[in-house]
């Protein structure tokens, strides 16, 4: 994947808005301007052809009507012009009119532009009445005079050509400053990311804890991620702890496995034996390597679960999954003289697979049979509401309350007399929890000393609950 710069992108984006504004804002002004000018130049030429008319008067010759005297007017040399009577003989003309200007005028009064000899000029045609000889109240004589007037419009493009060099100028220049400013900001107000990444990328595997700076910690936008690295290097160091404990754990476990085997086989080659004495002791070892592959399944078991999350398409009834695991309890139930018992409705359907589910009650079944002295009971009670509830009571001698918090730890055992005896590694509450929390539920543990102990579990429920419950026992 090709890496990029956010910062760079960023300055790069407010840059290229920038321009945009800029240009759009140049764009208006110039365009106010032209406007501007051009009204303004509008203005200029009809004021010059305005002075034209008015220094039309008597002519001297008597076949002449009218003349203009030129020598008031201050006229541009470069300007087009010329004056014309009613019956359209020239008065006066610019020493720059030709026959190509006549026919480049046309015929319409208002201001237009056109192009003479490579020059672009804008004029207008204005129809005037000069008054002949207006003296005691009278009003003179009226002389209808036509004149053409243009000027270049050179100026006017000159004019627009110097504000759009400054506007340019400018711009560049708010642009470079915007850049240097916003590097600047840019690089302050990042500088708390920047910390927070040196100190996410100190982390190592003998140092994973993560310790937010206090600039990302005060940053608003970074503090719920700064919160949030904490948090995950909080659980990423209590799962390498926890790692390490099972390692640690699993490797005295099956040591202990291994040294029983170990010598029950130097104690039984120790010196010569009878056939019986070897086939006792064979059965011996026979077992020991039973209860040490138990243990690595229940290892793999537990690493399936907490590896494999439940997946979505699957489900199973809790239900008859109950009755099941509680038949094959019923023996050795029968030997240790304990009820056993289901109260659950028809059916009640789980995000589970079967075999996860059965594993589940198995182990909760088998610790409450064996932690239930003679004549006791042990009932699972299952319901439905917005959860499938399984709760498996048991009327044994109960957990302190100071063992109830380490219940769900790998190979704790509360009573470590009872590993040989009763075949416990300290997995089977572990492998319950991470069935439990792979497809999302709860499981909690209430007990009572010499009163009992109720393991509550809840499921993910498939479905509605059912309208009727049936309630059916299997003993």
């Amino acid at each position: 994947m090709r890496r990029y710069s956010l910062r760079r992108r960023l300055i790069a984006a407010v840059l290229l808005l920038e321009c945009g504004l800029v240009l759009g804002l140049s764009g208006a002004t110039l365009l106010y301007l032209w406007r501007e000018q051009m009204h303004g130049f509008d203005l200029m030429v009809r004021g010059r052809a305005d002075s034209l008319l008015g220094q039309v008067h008597d002519a001297e010759d008597p076949n002449d009507n009218v003349a203009i005297n030129l020598t008031a007017l201050d006229l541009r040399g470069n300007d087009l012009w010329m004056a014309r009577d009613e019956g359209g003989r020239t008065l006066a003309q610019s020493a720059a009119w030709s026959s190509e200007a006549l026919s480049s005028f046309g015929t319409a009064r208002a201001p237009h532009d056109f192009r003479v000899q490579g020059k672009m000029f804008r004029g207008l045609v204005l129809h005037g009445v000069r008054q002949i000889d207006a003296e005691n109240g009278s009003p003179g004589i009226a002389r209808p005079v036509t004149i053409d007037y243009a000027a270049p419009l050179k100026p006017v493009y000159e004019s627009i050509r110097r504000a759009a060099e400054f506007l340019a100028a400018a711009s560049l220049l708010l642009l470079l400053l915007t850049a240097g400013v916003l590097a600047l900001l840019l690089r302050r107000g990042l500088a708390p990311l920047e910390e927070l990444s040196r100190a996410a990328g100190e982390m190592t595997p003998k140092r994973p804890r993560f310790a937010a700076p206090q600039s990302a910690q005060a940053t608003v936008e970074l503090a719920v991620l700064a919160g949030a690295l904490e948090l995950s290097t909080q659980r990423l160091e209590e799962a390498f702890v926890q790692q390490r404990v099972f390692v640690n754990d699993a490797a005295h476990e099956l040591k202990t496995a291994v040294t029983i085997i170990k010598s029950s086989l130097q104690l039984l080659a120790s010196r010569p034996r009878s056939a019986r004495e070897y086939a006792r002791g064979l059965e011996t070892c026979m077992a020991d390597c039973a209860r040490m592959e138990d243990l690595v399944q229940r290892m793999l078991q537990l690493a399936r679960f907490e590896r494999e999350p439940a997946s979505g398409n699957v489900e199973c009834d809790v239900a008859g999954v109950a009755r099941d695991v509680a038949a094959h309890m019923e023996r050795l139930a029968e030997i240790r003289a304990v009820k056993i018992a289901v109260e659950a409705p028809s059916s009640a359907a789980t995000r589970l697979e079967p075999d996860a589910c059965a594993s589940l009650l198995a182990n909760l079944m088998l610790n409450a049979v064996q932690h239930t002295p003679e004549g006791g009971s042990v009932t699972a009670a299952i319901s439905i509401g917005e959860h499938v509830v399984i709760e498996l009571r048991d009327t044994g001698r109960g957990i302190a309350p100071e063992d109830l918090p380490h219940l769900f730890e790998r190979f704790w055992r509360g009573d470590h007399s009872r590993a040989r005896s009763t075949g416990g590694a300290g997995l089977g509450l572990s492998i319950c929890k991470a069935i439990v929390d792979s497809c999302g539920g709860e499981i909690a543990v209430s007990s009572r000393l010499g009163e009992g102990t109720c393991v509550t579990v809840k499921l993910p429920l498939m479905g509605s609950p059912e309208t009727v419950r049936e309630l059916t026992t299997v003993v």
